[in-house]
């Protein structure tokens, strides 16, 4: 109802007092005032919710026409903090300066005047800085020079060998790598995990060992059967102990999956690589008579039959 059909009941009505009449009209029209002012807040308040959600749809649809990783969660950009410690937190620590002994050269340039202007210099300084850095390096050739021949007694060809020969390869075979380089690179190989490209190019660049990848490979298998005796004495003396630590954990063997088993206490460590995680395992390295201690986690296979004893 408009305010002039309220006019218009409130004029026709009999037996009134006007000025009540007029009260009555200025009250009524106070409150349509305050319900069209409470009509106008709602509308504005349901338009900002509209325009909101209307920003957050055209947001999820042009994310969701991206191309990378279009499921990412949105990270918040903030403030980056610097990088680095903040003063006077962290163990500070300086090289140390290397004794007299350990220097091998002294190189020193005299300033004998101002090198801008020729002037007389005063108050003069003395300045020290070491450089520590590596020597030039050339491979060591040693050549190896044995003798053979036949024996009248057992009726077979000898041939001496010095003992630090690691090979009586002669001929076509007759250059082989010596053992610190074989350690080095099974060092590179296996800790620090280069393929043996780059244990190649690193042996080569470096030392001028000028080696191919299969001939790392081929060392490293050598070297693998040279240590087997000591790896079998390893495992024998873990299965005298009376304590010994197991644990598993995953690895690779290229794109197979496989687990790293080490065997432990205070004075050895073996380790062996297995496709199994089964108390198998543990059966073969420390054998069926085992009779000590053997500490583990809760993995299940530590629970078999087979090792209840």
């Amino acid at each position: 109802m408009t305010i002039y059909g309220i006019i218009g009941l409130v004029v026709n009505k009999t037996n009134t007092n006007p000025n009540d009449t007029l009260i009555d009209l200025q009250q009524r029209i106070a409150e349509l005032e305050a319900q069209l002012g409470e009509r106008d807040r709602l509308i504005a308040t349901l338009q900002e919710k509209v325009q909101q959600l209307e920003q957050e749809l055209e947001k999820a649809k042009r994310s969701g026409k991206r191309q990378a990783t279009p499921f990412a969660r949105e990270k918040q950009v903030t403030k980056r903090k610097r990088s680095g410690r903040k003063k006077g937190q962290g163990q500070f620590s300086y090289r140390r300066t290397p004794a007299v002994e350990d220097v091998k050269e002294t190189k020193e340039e005299p300033l004998e005047s101002c090198p801008e202007c020729g002037g007389e210099l005063s108050e003069r300084k003395e300045h020290e800085q070491y450089v520590v850095d590596i020597p030039p390096v050339e491979p060591e050739i040693t050549r190896y020079v044995t003798h053979s021949g036949y024996c009248a007694g057992c009726q077979r060809r000898v041939r001496s060998r010095h003992p630090e020969q690691i090979s009586e390869a002669t001929g076509a075979a007759g250059v082989v790598v010596g053992p610190r380089a074989k350690a080095l690179a099974a060092d590179l190989k296996h800790r620090l995990g280069l393929s043996y490209g780059k244990v190649c190019d690193l042996l080569n660049d470096a030392f001028g060992l000028q080696v191919s990848r299969s001939g790392w490979y081929q060392a490293g298998m050598r070297l693998a059967d040279q240590a087997q005796p000591v790896y079998e004495a390893l495992v024998e003396t873990l299965r005298e102990s009376a304590v010994v630590h197991v644990d598993e954990t995953g690895w690779r063997i290229g794109t197979l999956s496989a687990w790293l088993w080490v065997f432990t206490n205070q004075e050895t460590t073996v380790y062996t690589i297995r496709s199994s995680r089964g108390h198998e395992v543990v059966v073969d390295i420390l054998g069926a008579q085992f009779a000590g201690v053997l500490n583990s986690d809760c993995f299940l296979a530590y629970d078999a039959k087979a090792l209840a004893d």
